[in-house]
């Protein structure tokens, strides 16, 4: 494991936060290639980046919290230290999706449009943030004894590259869907709601071979948070809403015009 790069005087360089902004990089990049074909003004991408991307973090850090309340209440000396180990995508995500409603409102661009232009690059983003997980030593998978088992940081035996299998499993969806892209006929909020599965079930499965956070394990706290009564994990049940709602967006989408003959109804954009 490689949790940090190198030492700037008095400042670690963290692997895992290089490869969170590579991913970011990328996906803005992906995204305004991108938004031409769904009507989208491409510097629109980098505009709205800005207000998802800082929203996305903290609101990362704080579902995180929320999620293991009872431990920061005995320990408020952590509350307030944004480490890396200390996050969590699906609060990454809604404040992600609020930011971007804020900044909508400001700049009128097609709803759905643009968040069929932002699906797969966050799939992209989503698999090289992974990579920095195998990296900094932390979301590991479940002890094992097989060939594929990797020896992590300060702990005991072999445990399963979880953080690879969420990659591979995300970029599969995200070439999956651009294929299907490919048949054209888009219909405004297909692409998004497809998202939503693929992100949802690739969190599913990837809960299933998941041990825990590090940090997590060192604090006490259960690597596994189960529903009590259930073998679901708070994690899965969130990956379940979201597969659903995907399901939603994409029944919803069925009567829409396709997003070439929106285009080329709504009047042009100027660049800003």
């Amino acid at each position: 494991m490689y949790p940090e790069l190198f030492h700037l005087p008095n400042f670690p360089i963290r692997s895992y936060g290089v490869l969170l902004v590579i991913g970011v990089i990328v996906a803005i990049h992906l995204a305004r290639k991108r938004a031409p074909k769904f009507g989208i003004v491409p510097d629109r991408i980098w505009d709205a980046s800005m207000w998802m991307v800082i929203p996305g973090i903290f609101g990362a850090r704080i579902f995180y919290i929320a999620q293991y309340w009872k431990y920061f209440q005995e320990h408020q000396d952590q509350l307030y230290s944004l480490r890396f180990e200390g996050l969590t995508s699906f609060g990454g995500l809604v404040f992600g999706f609020l930011g971007f409603m804020v900044w909508r409102k400001r700049s009128k661009v097609p709803f759905w449009s643009f968040l069929d232009t932002i699906g797969i690059p966050v799939l992209v983003a989503q698999a090289i943030g992974r990579i920095g997980c195998l990296a900094n030593g932390c979301c590991y998978g479940r002890p094992t004894d097989a060939w594929y088992g990797i020896h992590f940081q300060n702990l005991t035996g072999k445990h399963v590259p979880a953080q690879l299998v969420d990659t591979l499993l995300m970029l599969l969806g995200a070439f999956g869907l651009t294929l299907w892209e490919r048949r054209g006929n888009l219909k405004p909020g297909t692409s998004f709601g497809w998202f939503l599965v693929v992100y949802g079930a690739s969190r599913f499965i990837y809960e299933i071979f998941r041990a825990g956070t590090r940090a997590e394990m060192d604090a006490g706290i259960a690597s596994s948070a189960y529903i009590p009564g259930t073998p679901i994990t708070g994690a899965q049940l969130g990956a379940m809403a979201m597969m659903a709602l995907g399901a939603v967006c994409v029944f919803a989408a069925r009567n829409r015009k396709p997003a070439e003959q929106i285009s080329q109804l709504a009047p042009a954009v100027p660049e800003p």
